[in-house]
């Protein structure tokens, strides 16, 4: 089960370099300046975080370490369905399956109370993911940098907190709900 996890990694990985390198192919200007590098960050430490829980002395944290990787890997996927998200569902759905592998099958914790704390471990580690995850899209789309010279304007629906208008007026930003 643990080479899911590695499969996870690399998958996650290889999106994570090519979305950069798709990105910085189409040159600077977005207003929302931190989008990017938030996601790109997400998914390096979710790939960090898959390839972690594949090591041999990770036994203990495992659980830990698939559920940010399975959980974040599947939320991001699922936002970015139309974009990077199929293969991210891909990785996710490895890292999934390598957290009930563990959980269950292949010498994971032992029964009783060490296969709830796995679990227990597992659910905060998803519960996490999902939190830093929408936190962050929260956080990077209110992020807006107005060019110095020129009129711009744009809106979003907001994870958290509602949608939003925006307009930049010559180096002024306006924010309205």
């Amino acid at each position: 089960m643990r080479r899911l996890g590695v499969a996870a990694a690399l998958i996650a990985g290889t999106v994570d370099v090519l979305y950069l390198g798709y990105v910085s192919s189409q040159g600077a200007g977005d207003p929302q300046f931190l989008r990017v590098p938030f996601v790109a960050l997400f998914i390096a430490v979710m790939a960090i975080c898959a390839a972690l829980s594949a090591r041999t002395s990770a036994a203990r944290w495992r659980p830990l370490l698939l559920g940010v990787s399975a959980a974040g890997l599947l939320l991001l996927g699922y936002f970015g369905i139309f974009s990077i998200g199929l293969p991210l569902l891909v990785a996710g759905a490895f890292a999934l399956v390598s957290l009930v592998g563990t959980l269950t099958l292949e010498g994971g914790p032992p029964a009783g109370s060490g296969k709830a704390a796995g679990a227990g471990m597992a659910a905060g580690g998803a519960v996490l993911a999902v939190v830093v995850l929408l936190a962050g899209f929260s956080v990077a789309e209110r992020a807006i940098r107005c060019p110095a010279s020129g009129i711009e304007s744009g809106s979003g629906p907001g994870v958290l907190g509602g949608s939003y208008e925006y307009s930049c007026n010559y180096g002024k930003l306006t924010i309205s709900r």
